[in-house]
C-alpha cells in the first residue's frame, strides 16, 4: 500500500521535474510539491500512530464535522478565487482547498453512521439523515462553484450506501433524485463554464478552439506516447505549450506523451496494487467502521482516477479532478497520505 502510493508520487515529481525543463517558473511547482510530500509523510506517520479508534469516537467525528462545515462556509466568504471557484486558502504563500479535508471528513461520518445503523440501513430516515450529512458539504462545495469535487462527495454517499445494504429500488430512487437535480442544477446553479464544459462534451465540434481544445490537445498527446514514449522531457504537447493545466487537470496525458503506453500501465499497476491492499484491510476488518472507511477511501481513488482519466480520453466533461498521487497540489495530497495512514494504523492494530 505504502510502496503503491510512493510509486505514484514518484510519476508525478517526475512529470514536474520534466515540465521545468522549459519553464523559469517550473522548478518553484517541483519544489513546492516535495514540501507537500515532506508534510503528507508527517500526516502519515501521525495518523498511523493514532490509534484508529480515536477517529471512531462520535464526539471526535461530531466536533470534526462541525469544523470543516464552518470552514467550507468561510471560504466562500474569505477564500481566494482561482479559475472562477472561491475554493481556497493562502497561508504563507501556499494555498489550502477546504474540500479535500471534506472528503476525508465525510467518509469517516459516514462509515461510524452506518456501521451504526447497518441493520436499518433500509430505513428512509438513514437514507435522509445521511443524504443531509453529504448534501451540507456538497452544497457548499456547489456554491465555489466546484462541480467536480461536489460530486465525488455524493459519489462517496451513494457507494457506501450501497455497500451498505440499500435496496435495488432505493438505489433507482437515487438515480432517479440525482437525474432531477442535475436538471436543476443546470438550469439555476451551474455557472457558465460548467454549462460550456458539458455542452463541449455533448457536441465537440461546436466550439474546437474553445472549452474543448484541452481535450482535444489531451488527446493528440496520449496519441502521440505511442508505447515507448517520447522521453523525459520531450513531450512536445505539454512543453510547447499547447496542453493546458498539465501539471493537474491534465497530467495524465503530459506523463502518457513522455512515457507511452508501457508507463501507463505502470501506473495502472501502481493503482490497481493499493486498492487491493485496501480490500485486503476490509476483508479482514473488525468491524464495519473499517470496512465502510476503506470502501470509502477506496471510492475517492476510484472516482478520481477514472474521471481523471476520462477528462483526458475525451469520455467525460472536463470538471477539475486530480489524479490521485499524481497531480501537483497539496490539499490533496494531504488528505490521501491521511487516509493512508489511518488505513495503516488499522492494519497494525486489528
Amino acid at each position: 500500500m505504502i510502496g503503491a502510493a510512493a510509486l505514484l508520487l514518484v510519476c508525478g515529481l517526475l512529470m514536474l521535474y520534466s515540465l521545468s525543463f522549459n519553464s523559469p517558473s517550473g522548478t518553484q511547482w517541483l519544489v513546492r510539491q516535495v514540501v507537500w510530500i515532506f508534510l503528507g509523510t508527517a500526516v502519515f506517520l501521525i495518523c498511523s500512530f493514532v490509534d484508529f479508534r480515536f477517529f471512531n469516537h462520535p464526539a471526535v467525528i461530531r466536533i470534526g464535522y462541525v469544523l470543516v462545515l464552518i470552514i467550507l462556509i468561510a471560504v466562500l466568504f474569505f477564500g481566494k478565487t482561482v479559475s472562477g471557484n472561491r475554493a481556497w486558502f493562502v497561508i504563507g504563500g501556499f494555498t489550502i482547498q477546504p474540500v479535500e479535508i471534506a472528503k476525508l471528513m465525510l467518509i469517516i461520518v459516514l462509515a461510524q453512521y452506518f456501521s451504526y445503523n447497518n441493520i436499518e440501513i433500509w430505513r428512509a430516515r438513514h437514507i435522509i439523515v445521511s443524504a443531509s450529512l453529504t448534501g451540507l458539504y456538497g452544497g457548499l462545495v456547489l456554491l465555489q462553484p466546484d462541480l467536480g469535487s461536489s460530486l465525488v462527495l455524493f459519489g462517496i454517499w451513494f457507494f457506501m450506501v450501497f455497500v451498505s445494504g440499500a435496496r435495488p429500488k432505493q438505489i433507482l430512487s437515487f438515480i432517479a433524485v440525482f437525474v432531477v437535480l442535475f436538471l436543476v442544477g443546470w438550469q439555476w446553479f451551474f455557472s457558465d463554464i460548467q454549462k460550456a464544459r458539458i455542452t463541449s462534451f455533448v457536441f465537440p465540434n461546436k466550439d474546437p478552439f474553445g472549452v474543448s481544445y484541452s481535450q482535444r490537445q489531451a488527446i493528440t498527446a496520449i496519441g502521440s506516447g505511442g508505447v515507448w514514449g517520447t522521453g523525459l522531457g520531450k513531450g512536445t504537447q505539454s512543453h510547447l505549450g499547447f496542453l493546458p493545466a498539465s501539471r493537474t487537470d491534465f497530467v495524465f496525458a503530459a506523463f502518457a506523451e513522455e512515457f507511452g503506453f508501457l508507463g501507463v500501465v505502470t501506473m495502472a499497476g501502481a493503482y490497481a496494487l493499493l486498492v487491493m491492499r485496501i480490500v485486503r484491510i476490509a476483508l479482514r476488518a473488525e468491524s464495519n467502521f473499517i470496512r465502510l472507511f476503506s470502501v470509502g477511501y477506496i471510492t475517492i481513488i476510484f472516482l478520481q482516477v477514472f474521471v481523471h482519466i476520462g477528462m483526458n480520453l475525451g469520455f467525460v466533461p472536463v470538471i477539475g479532478l486530480g489524479l490521485p498521487f499524481v497531480s501537483y497540489g497539496g490539499s490533496q495530497l494531504l488528505m490521501l497520505c491521511a487516509g493512508i495512514g489511518i488505513l495503516n494504523s488499522i492494519h497494525a492494530r486489528q
